[in-house]
Order: structure tokens, then sequence, then C-alpha cells
């Protein structure tokens, strides 16, 4: 299986670590593989399982460009073991294999973090719900007496071969 894998680098203050929840919807900008057409905003999530026509399978996300003749597929992968994983602490400024996509027929090529993200303090004193990682995020964290915050979100996609 070839999978798109979204690494994300951030600069960390007092971060433990920032995850994507169970269930969390993703928006990403994809394009054809073999043309020009693009589509941006598009929102997918692990909660939708979808029946691929003409197959057993099922994908998070189905689509069908101009002209094609099959649907277009995309599957959110997680813990890839030894490959993706959460943003932790000694990752601040590294670029960090979050999540993977196993996509037929369309590419991934821009994320937008929007919100749905969840961070843990430094300690792991308090957690941070639903947090937005569009802009730099700051708060503070009463329970460790320390403010925390999330800046610089930058990413890439990578392409991986995983048995």
């Amino acid at each position: 299986m070839v999978l798109f894998v979204l690494y994300v680098k951030a600069d960390l203050e007092n971060i433990e670590k920032i995850e994507a929840p169970p269930l969390h919807r993703w928006c990403l900008d994809l394009k054809e593989p073999t043309g020009d057409e693009r589509r941006q905003g598009v929102w997918v999530s692990e909660e939708e399982e979808l029946e691929v026509s003409g197959s057993r399978g099922t994908a998070h996300f189905l689509m069908k460009w101009p002209g094609a003749k099959k649907e277009s597929q995309l599957t959110v992968v997680r813990d890839i073991k030894k490959l993706t994983r959460a943003i932790g602490a000694e990752d601040s400024g590294k670029f960090v294999p979050f999540v993977g996509f196993d996509c037929r027929g369309l590419e991934p090529y821009g994320w937008s973090p929007e919100d749905g993200y969840k961070v843990t303090a430094a300690g792991e004193t308090s957690v941070f719900e639903d947090v937005n990682l569009s802009e730099d995020w700051a708060d503070y964290d009463e329970e460790g007496d320390q403010s925390v915050g999330v800046y610089g979100v930058e990413y890439k996609f990578g392409i991986t071969k995983v048995k």
C-alpha cells in the first residue's frame, strides 16, 4: 500500500503532546494525479464509512473527477507502526509523521489545521480540547502554573510504502 503521510512541524512551549482525537475531521486540498482538476477545503472524517462501488471495501471519502470512469477514494490510516504518531515535546521544530492517507485516484496536496486537536500541557497537568491550529495558539495552564503554546505550524506530504 502506498500512503501519503502528513508531516507536521511546530514550535512548542510547555507542551507534552498534540494529537488528533479519534473520528477527527481533516480539511484537505486534493488533486487529480493525471490531470489539472483540484478540490480545496474537502472535509474527510474517519466517522464516515462509505461503500466503494464494485468492491467489498470501504473508504472515508469518495469522489468522481469529471470524465473519470471510477470513483477516487481516500482512507485515513492512523497508528502505522513505527511511522505515524502524536507530536511530542521532543519534536519541537521537527517534522513528525502525524497521519497517513491511503489514496486511489487522488492526491492530497494541502492541509488546513482548523480545529479539533487535543493539546496536553507539559507534565500532563492540563488537557486543552478542540484547539484550532490554523494560527498560533497560546493559553495558560493553571494546574501547571505555566504558559503553553503552539507556534508556526508547518506541514508537508511524503509518500511511503507500507506492507
